[in-house]
Parts: C-alpha cells; sequence; structure tokens
C-alpha cells in the first residue's frame, strides 16, 4: 500500500537554538541531507468530501484544503495536503511541474476564492531511515521544527508515537492545539508572507522573490530564463 499520509509534529523555535538541535540530532543518528530555499505560494479553504463508506457517513463532508505552489533549489511541484491545517495526518498529494505551470496553477488557485500568501523559508534537512525533521527559518528570523514521516492508517498510531517521542529527546515543545498552530502563523502572516492575487503586479512581486530567497538556485535554463 502506497504510503500517502504526511504525519507531521511541529513547534515553534528560536533561531539561536538550531545549532544545539543540529547536534543533538546527530547524536541520534540522523544526517545531513542538506539545505533547501524554497518559496511557496499556498492557498486555504474549505473543500467537500464525500465518503466512501456510506455506513459511517452517507453524504458529503467538509474538510480544509491547502495547496501550495513551490519553488525548492529550482524545483517546482504542485502539492494538495488535504484535513485541518493543524492536524497531523493530513493526505497528500503532489505533482512534479515546470516553472510556467507553477506560475499557471499559483493563478489558479487565487482566483477560486482561496486565501492566498506568499513565503520563502531556508530549512536545514536530516534524515534518519523513514523519519525526516526539517529546521525551518523565516527571513525575518521566526523559526520552527518539523518532524515527519509518510504512512498509512494502519500504521498511522504507532508512527505518530514515534515521533512525539524523538520530540520530547529534542526537547520540544509541541504545538498541542489548533490555536496555538495558528498564532504562529499569524506571525509568519504578519512579518514575512504577502497576499497573492494572481494578478500580473504580483507576479512581478512573485518572481523577484523566489531570486531573492534564492529557491531558483541551481536554476535550469528553462527556471532562468523565466525569472
Amino acid at each position: 500500500m502506497k504510503k500517502s499520509i504526511e504525519l507531521e509534529v511541529r513547534g515553534e523555535i528560536k533561531k539561536t537554538e538550531i545549532p544545539g538541535l543540529e547536534a543533538r540530532l546527530k547524536a541520534l543518528g540522523f544526517r545531513s541531507i542538506g539545505e533547501t530555499r524554497r518559496t511557496s505560494v499556498m492557498s486555504f479553504g474549505d473543500v467537500s468530501m464525500f465518503d466512501r463508506d456510506k455506513k459511517r457517513h452517507g453524504g458529503p463532508s467538509f474538510t480544509q484544503v491547502d495547496n501550495r505552489c513551490r519553488i525548492t533549489n529550482s524545483e517546482c511541484e504542485v502539492v494538495t495536503k488535504i484535513g485541518l491545517t493543524h492536524a497531523s495526518n493530513r493526505l497528500e498529494i503532489g505533482q512534479q511541474v515546470d516553472f510556467k505551470s507553477f506560475l499557471t496553477f499559483a493563478q489558479m488557485f487565487a482566483s477560486m476564492g482561496f486565501f492566498t500568501k506568499v513565503g520563502s523559508k531556508l530549512t536545514k534537512n536530516f534524515q534518519r531511515k523513514s523519519i525526516s525533521v526539517a529546521l525551518v527559518q523565516s527571513p525575518s528570523g521566526l523559526a520552527y521544527i518539523e518532524i515527519e514521516k509518510m504512512t498509512d492508517r494502519t500504521q498511522e498510531k504507532k508512527d505518530l508515537k514515534e515521533l512525539t517521542t524523538l520530540a520530547r529527546q529534542l526537547e520540544i515543545k509541541l504545538w498541542g492545539t489548533r490555536k496555538q498552530f495558528l498564532d504562529f502563523c499569524k506571525k509568519l502572516t504578519d512579518r514575512d508572507d504577502w497576499q497573492f492575487r494572481g494578478t500580473a503586479k504580483n507576479l512581478i512581486r512573485l518572481k523577484k522573490e523566489i531570486r531573492q530567497a534564492g529557491s531558483d538556485r541551481n536554476s535550469h535554463s528553462v527556471i532562468a530564463s523565466e525569472v
């Protein structure tokens, strides 16, 4: 069975804590797999979902959707995450695209009435077997940690316990409520991100941010010429 659930636990950290966390991760057997520079166009909204289990629910229900058009070290992709934005077990579906399609999808999601914003991050990535850890920094100096593992419904509870145990080993205070998560997201919105409506001026600003953030680093000729 393909593991399509992105299981993740997250929490705020201080930028000054990152060197110590890097050392602790290496002591726990994690290896550094490099840095990524990413610019994302993030679109948030509600969608209806039809439950296949008719015995449990016979009609459509509503959940949240998080559509992301992102460019990471010059590679473009469109990712949809289905589930409550603060949840640790959202369904994730993604597809690599070229830069022109990246821009088209960003404009399309913005035109559909989703709240859409742009943000850039610098991330230090670590891996141990199937667990990945990301130490993420925003331009303003805000920082957070993501501990992730792809899973499925049969392994979800066991894998979540594994991730929360690791967080305790790293002495991370995880976001425990939706409000804590959204309060941090608001800080990102206020300090770093900007609203994207898909206009021509927005596209110019987006391309400029991609260059400034270095998200087009190692660009191939198509992206380099477009940006």
